[in-house]
């Protein structure tokens, strides 16, 4: 992971301590050092320098020979969020709309080919899709995804595909790229979309 930077002020320290944050994953909560040196591509000694700052800072916490994340790295999301004021000028809306459907209702954004969610209001269900804030999928497989893609310029369009989605599940096979172009068309031309 780390090694991208190409720039004079790229900081090769800063971007080696976000890739053993952002190594952890619902499959993977609770990581030994070796594990998070494998999953980073980092030696040991650089790893457990990394954990052990991180652990200083408050966003690890060590038990057993186990790191894993403690509840200050929303901090980092949250920011985010906050800046935007997304949540405080979402939440009534989604709230209002979760009452009036009994389903649950979320909030995305583009970031290449993936929406990413950035509000949501959810309704315990007893078989449910598990998406929480900073949840990644491909925009082109998901109504929110379609939506956002459908709002697009034809060249826009083109460089938000040719990135290749970072959210982790295979590529979807089931259409082409004139039906999903014909598809975004209907989209735009009725103001919203349906993934089944």
């Amino acid at each position: 992971m780390a090694g991208r930077g190409q720039g004079p002020d790229f900081v090769e320290a800063l971007a080696r301590g976000l890739d053993v944050l952002a190594c952890f994953s619902t499959e993977r909560p609770a990581m030994s050092l070796s594990e998070v040196a494998g999953r980073v591509g980092l030696a040991r000694p650089t790893a457990r320098r990394l954990l052990l700052t991180l652990e200083e800072l408050g966003f690890v916490r060590s038990t057993g020979g186990q790191f894993q994340l403690t509840p200050r790295v929303l901090t980092l999301g949250m920011a985010y969020v906050g800046a935007l004021g997304l949540w405080d000028i979402a939440r009534p809306h989604l709230a209002e709309l979760v009452a009036r459907t009994g389903e649950s209702s979320s909030m995305a954004q583009l970031d290449g080919s993936d929406i990413v969610y950035v509000a949501r209001v959810a309704v315990p269900k007893l078989i449910t899709l598990r998406v929480e804030i900073g949840t990644r999928f491909p925009a082109a497989q998901t109504s929110q995804g379609k939506v956002l893609l459908a709002a697009l310029s034809p060249d826009e369009l083109a460089r938000t595909l040719a990135e290749p989605s970072r959210a982790g599940l295979p590529p979807y096979i089931g259409r082409t790229a004139g039906q999903l172009a014909d598809e975004l068309t209907e989209v735009r031309a009725r103001g919203w979309a349906l993934a089944d």
